[in-house]
């Protein structure tokens, strides 16, 4: 998935999703979740994978 599909399937904006996977912006649960959705991933499989 491109950063552009991420961005508009989670409602962020393309460089918050950059940011994100960089670590630069920490992110709230609220967004985190938007991405997981955006990925078609439970919410709970998605932290254990940010979690690991």
């Amino acid at each position: 998935m491109t950063y552009e599909a991420l961005a508009e399937a989670s409602g962020l904006s393309r460089r918050g999703v950059i940011a994100l996977e960089r670590g630069e912006r920490v992110g709230e649960v609220r967004t985190w979740y938007r991405v997981a959705r955006a990925l078609d991933v439970s919410f709970a499989d998605f932290m254990k994978v940010l979690d690991a």
